[in-house]
Parts: structure tokens; sequence; C-alpha cells
């Protein structure tokens, strides 16, 4: 499990086939940011949310093809 400074709660994480890859947590959801305007930039893992707790505000999604590709980790 890992809480990443800007998370909300843990997340689970694991290997597969040699990539860390993050496990769907029921109740919870990633938010990612849009990606960053060059590569100089570090790549974001996006910010993991409790979805279940009645939060009053939640970050706006970005859609798939805006997110940065690259792995955070």
């Amino acid at each position: 499990m890992l809480h990443d400074e800007d998370d909300d709660c843990f997340g689970l994480w694991m290997f597969r086939e040699g990539k860390l890859v993050e496990l769907p947590v029921p109740g919870t959801e990633r938010f990612h940011t849009p990606a960053p305007p060059t590569q100089e930039y570090a790549p974001s893992p996006g910010h993991l949310f409790r979805t279940d707790v009645g939060h009053t505000w939640l970050p706006e999604q970005t859609p798939e093809e805006l997110r940065d590709p690259r792995p955070a980790w």
C-alpha cells in the first residue's frame, strides 16, 4: 500500500510483469492532471481520492488523451 503526500488515502500497488501498477480499490478514484507542456517536467501520478465519503468537491478528471503517458513510478 502506498500513500503519496497529495493522496487522500492509501492506494494498492503491485508488480505485474515487471511493472509497478495500481490495483483498483472500490470507493477510490485517481484523478489526473493534464500533461506538462514539455518532457523536462517529471511525470505526475495524479491524486487518489476516496469517492465514498461524501466529499463536497472532487477535481475534474482529465481526459485520457490529455494525460501524460509516461509512467510516474
